[in-house]
């Protein structure tokens, strides 16, 4: 992804992540009623989203007398940050970029069982 996303195609991505199901342009604008989306402007959001290769069309429902197209996320919320990160950093190595962040991630507070997963993840590459 090169061009990253704007407040508004970050905020349907979120809506397809959280549903984890396509949606239709009427569905993403009943389920964020805070905006106040203009339905041509969502058009031209959706198509930008396609060109950036971050949503696709997945099929054709029902929307009042006519059909819509569905769109369905390309990529999960993590592979979002991944290429965010690697977009972000482009001169550093997979390696470094893995050293320089896990340190921040650990600052958090993880549970024993993440630290298993985390290992067993390590041991198998």
């Amino acid at each position: 992804m090169k061009n990253p996303l704007s407040p508004n195609e970050f905020k349907i991505m979120q809506l397809l992540w959280k549903e984890d199901r396509p949606l239709s342009r009427p569905e993403i604008i009943e389920l964020t009623p805070e905006r106040d989306w203009n339905p041509n402007s969502i058009h031209l959001i959706l198509n930008n989203m396609i060109e950036k290769g971050v949503i696709q069309v997945e099929g054709m429902t029902r929307c009042g007398r006519g059909y819509g197209r569905t769109y369905a996320a390309t990529m999960t919320n993590m592979e979002y940050a991944k290429s965010l990160l690697e977009e972000s950093t482009p001169e550093l190595t997979p390696d470094e970029r893995i050293l320089g962040l896990l340190p921040l991630l650990l600052q958090d507070e993880i549970q024993p069982q993440t630290r298993t997963a985390v290992k067993k993840m390590l041991d198998k590459r």
